[in-house]
């Protein structure tokens, strides 16, 4: 007879290369294989052939159908399944993994408050199977698995399909389906239901909190857990009664005694202080574990859940009294850990700050909660410095296109969660995972959603998944601003677009590209403004309602064309369509403060802090504006708070070097003007500028460092701007006039900042440059 082994590694080479056997058991075997077609590792396991009669295969084929479209957080996926030669077989991802079985024998009895919690993903796996008609059969230690904080349970559905498509051969052989252990009476009689898996939860959380196995017809009043809290053991024994119609009447009853069982323990049930505490609050179902009906353990890496507020556990209790006006959404743990889908990760961060903010909700900006990325700060702490009244906390988790979040929302001032959701989709429907949760937190905190907002939290269209893949990758590289980095970005939303034409977000994240080669001088004018116009009018033919798409060409018109009258009527619209992204307020404050409107200017940089308050550029934009009216120590105070927490920014070393000058400060301005140049690391200048100073003092140094400036002028392309900024500082007129001339033919995007930053405002009586103000249209 021919080696099943043999005839399964001969059938089923062409999609799996078998490696190892990993398990042996009653029913099949379990190998270790990689699939040849995704190159990963993957647990493929069997049914015995002579237990794979034509009626089991049929029953089998059923049934696995049936258990292939369960998806949550705490459930195995299934990868495929099939028959080769006289064998049944059916693969999971594959990483090692830890049982609770192992656990045990391990460590003993568990902590009560780590019974309840696995207690509840366990019974939240089963109360979604249950909805499904589908029954686990077979709940015992060695098939729930953990990893971090989470219990997963192994071969969940597949143990109905595997057992009942296995159930003529083996009970006509006498076995029984599932652990005597762990199975409820009826059990024994070839009966399982809902009510067996609730007994079968009941024996695993007894014997993980007191160490005993369970004794099938104990009486539960005998018990041997005097000491494990009231409350738990009163969950447990309605659970554990003999009869069917004493128990709980399913897995979500079971599940909703446990959560309301604090066990007195202030931190939630979970270990540790405030640190750890975090740290474990902010789980998300997302490493899913497999096991087997048979040895051994294996971890399936795949999170799944219902589409819309599943797993919802509300606390009216801690919301009571505690309105939530404003919140923080905190960095997203990325539970791939996998550092190569950081861009994904972020770009998931991003996509739900933007629904809460289009959908009216008062939300912090990224870039000022990125700095609580790890931190083991306490919400209230978190809160405090954010001055919000609500915390974020969020997970991802991707396996190929399948995407997973599950986020909580923390009241700061109680530090309860007032909300929980679990939320699923594939890649395409991403966009309904984070409309979802935006509805369920708005919901939560009683906003009241005008008809358009939930009109398009209801529309969520399908994306182009490798689209919206190079789309996350090309934001990702645009914002971290490197020139490497932008010239990636811009490469991957082309990409985007050649994929998807009518990628609209991909247009503004192009148009967003281009404005940066220009502002950071790495693409001349004459390149990068025709293609950040054309990009930002594409993307408002393709959604007009896109606040970004306004914004993006408002940018344009204001530093690349200086198209004062169509830029305002712009920046207007975006700030209408969503009045809570901060990036466009910062912009719109200095296209004020060329026209004149000092006051409305420092208003829009004050509402752009308080939507984004810890951004350092926002901050420095904002002691610009304070700078631009004449309010220099409030700039400088400004600025140096900056820097307290951003100790290389930029545009904060800039404004100091220029306020200083402003105030006659000149040791102070050189030592800011030397950190500027040292920053981008221009040793030849910060040696000139050391040098000069000591000959002929502040203006001997920006003299000799402007001539090294032109002189390089000459073999490479330097922003005219930056030179007439050192003649200027110099106190050289006649000079700064001529590079500011340059910069007014190469339509340098900075020249706007000439009416306003103090450094030229010698200059306001030349005539020269009262033309030079009017030839742009900005006020004399």
């Amino acid at each position: 007879m021919a080696d099943p082994h043999e005839i399964l590694h001969e059938a089923l080479s062409h999609k799996y290369e078998l490696l190892d056997v990993v398990g042996e058991g009653g029913m099949g075997t379990v190998y270790l294989a990689r699939d040849r077609k995704h190159d990963r590792k993957v647990a493929v396991k069997t049914i015995h052939p002579h237990l794979a009669t034509t009626e089991v295969r049929d029953r089998f084929e059923r049934e696995i159908q049936i258990t292939a479209h369960l998806q949550h957080p705490h459930i195995l996926p299934l990868l495929d399944s099939g028959v080769a030669g006289d064998t049944l077989y059916y693969v999971m991802p594959y990483v090692e993994g830890e049982s609770l079985g192992q656990r045990l024998q391990r460590d003993g009895a568990l902590p009560a408050r780590d019974v309840v919690q696995i207690g509840q993903q366990v019974g939240a796996a089963l109360e979604y199977a249950h909805r499904r008609d589908v029954v686990h059969r077979d709940i015992k230690p060695e098939n729930i698995l953990l990893t971090g904080d989470q219990a997963i349970v192994a071969d969940f559905g597949i143990s109905k399909a595997v057992g009942e498509a296995a159930e003529t051969a083996l009970t006509r052989s006498g076995a029984l389906i599932g652990t005597p252990a762990y199975m409820a009476p009826e059990q024994f009689g070839g009966g399982a239901t809902r009510r067996s898996d609730v007994y079968a939860l009941g024996a695993v959380l007894y014997e993980a909190v007191t160490g005993k196995r369970w004794v099938l017809g104990a009486a539960v009043d005998e018990a041997e857990w005097s000491d494990v809290d009231s409350r738990l053991r009163s969950a447990l024994s309605r659970a554990l009664a003999a009869s069917p119609g004493d128990r709980w009447p399913d897995a979500g009853a079971l599940r909703a005694a446990l959560a309301g069982d604090s066990l007195g323990d202030t931190n939630g049930g979970l270990p540790g202080g405030d640190g750890e505490k975090r740290r474990v609050l902010r789980w998300v179902a997302a490493v899913l574990v497999v096991g087997v009906l048979f040895t051994g353990s294996v971890l399936a890496a795949r999170f799944t859940s219902a589409p819309d507020r599943a797993e919802s556990q509300p606390e009216a209790e801690a919301a009571a009294g505690a309105r939530i006006d404003r919140m923080a959404v905190l960095p997203l743990t990325n539970l791939t850990n996998d550092p190569d889908q950081e861009y994904f990760v972020q770009g998931m961060h991003d996509a739900l700050i933007s629904e809460l903010a289009e959908a009216g909700v008062a939300v912090i900006a990224r870039t000022s909660v990125m700095r609580y990325r790890d931190t083991e700060k306490a919400a209230r702490e978190i809160a405090s410095e954010l001055n919000v009244d609500a915390i974020v906390e969020a997970s991802v988790f991707r396996v190929g296109d399948s995407v997973g979040i599950q986020a909580r929302l923390v009241n700061a001032s109680t530090e309860e969660s007032v909300w929980s959701g679990s939320y699923d989709a594939d890649l395409r429907n991403v966009l309904a995972v984070f409309r979802g949760v935006t509805r369920a937190i708005a919901e939560e905190i009683q906003l009241v959603l005008t008809p358009e907002t939930q009109a398009q939290l209801a529309r969520a269209q399908p994306v182009d998944p490798e689209a919206y893949e190079d789309y996350l990758r090309g934001r990702f590289h645009r914002q971290r601003l490197t020139p490497a980095d932008l010239q990636a970005g811009l490469q991957y939303l082309e990409a985007a677009l050649e994929r998807d034409p009518g990628f609209a977000m991909a247009e503004v994240e192009i148009a967003r590209t281009w404005i940066a080669l220009q502002q950071f001088g790495l693409s001349p004018p004459s390149e990068a403004t025709p293609k950040a116009k054309a990009a930002a009018l594409r993307a408002l033919e393709l959604d007009g309602t896109l606040a970004e798409a306004h914004a993006a060409l408002a940018t344009v018109r204001t530093w690349g064309e200086w198209a004062w009258e169509q830029a305002e009527p712009g920046f207007r619209r975006a700030i209408a369509l969503n009045p809570k992204l901060p990036g466009m307020r910062i912009s719109f404050s200095h296209f004020l403060m060329f026209t004149g409107h000092s006051e409305e200017a420092l208003a829009q940089a004050e509402s752009a802090l308080e939507l984004d308050p810890l951004n350092a550029t926002a901050q420095s934009f904002y002691g610009m504006d304070l700078m631009f009216v004449g309010r220099t120590d409030e700039a400088i105070a400004q600025f140096q708070k900056v820097l307290l927490t951003a100790p290389d920014h930029p545009l904060a070393h800039s404004g100091l070097w220029s306020a200083f000058h402003q105030k006659q400060m000149y040791d102070e301005a050189l030592e800011e003007v030397q950190t500027v140049y040292r920053n981008r690391g221009d040793r030849e200048i910060v040696e000139a500028l050391e040098r000069g100073f000591a000959e002929g003092g502040y203006e001997a140094a920006m003299t000799l460092t402007a001539e090294i400036s032109v002189a390089r002028s000459r073999e490479s392309y330097v922003a005219p701007m930056r030179i007439a900024r050192l003649y200027a500082h110099a106190g050289n007129h006649d000079l700064t006039i001529d590079w500011l001339e340059r910069a007014f033919e190469a339509r340098e995007p900075n020249l706007p900042y000439i009416g306003v930053v103090p450094v030229f405002g010698g200059l306001r009586n030349d005539p020269r440059f009262v033309d030079l103000l009017r030839r742009m249209n900005l006020p004399t």
